[in-house]
């Protein structure tokens, strides 16, 4: 029986450096033998500056690659193209995914998410940091305090050898200028270059 995780992200852009190494340890380090990529609409807190053309191309050269790396992965592309898409939440991705697959699936989050889980939509009682079932990836910058957050049903990941940067970060980075070359894969970067995309 698949033991499935549920990558649920902006991926504006896909890194090599956190989202790929995430998923490489991900799989490499927990019991989940299949990961659901499953990028977001326009989030609330979000800014995505680009098209969703470009997204959804920068997506799919991704998971070309995490495939090249024989990493089991699947592209679920139902949020990105959800019409009610401000209305998502992750109570509502967690009965998509439970009705889907017939099973709940394991959610994976950096460690930065914790503080305001009990803020997000619908987590009245809790069920996010208490039922859901969670892989948190160790951002070393953000303290990880279960206690404090009430947190439960959870496992802790430290990824060595991953660098932690954010795809905002990254944005800003081509916006100034800056080399993001071993950060980005030659690919999603030429389309980035290709169609002057953050700038």
């Amino acid at each position: 029986m698949e033991n499935i995780a549920i990558y649920w992200w902006s991926f504006n852009p896909p890194t090599k450096q956190w989202h790929f190494k995430v998923i490489e340890g991900v799989l490499n380090n927990t019991d989940i033998n299949k990961i659901i990529i499953t990028p977001s609409w326009e989030r609330m807190d979000k800014n995505h500056n680009i098209s969703h053309t470009y997204r959804r191309k920068m997506i799919e050269v991704f998971l070309e690659k995490l495939k090249e790396s024989w990493l089991n992965t699947e592209l679920d592309m139902y949020f990105f193209e959800w019409k009610n898409n401000w209305k998502t939440t992750t109570l509502k991705e967690e009965k998509y995914f439970r009705d889907k697959l017939w099973l709940s699936p394991t959610f994976i989050y950096g460690t930065d998410v914790i503080e305001n889980m009990h803020k997000w939509i619908g987590n009245s009682d809790k069920y996010i940091e208490q039922k859901l079932k969670k892989i948190f990836v160790n951002r070393p910058w953000y303290d990880f305090n279960p206690i404090k957050y009430s947190i439960d049903n959870y496992i802790l990941l430290d990824i060595p050898e991953i660098i932690d940067i954010s795809s905002s970060i990254v944005r800003e980075m081509i916006k100034n200028k800056q080399s993001v070359k071993d950060i980005l894969d030659s690919e999603i970067l030429k389309i980035i270059d290709d169609n002057n995309l953050y700038i």
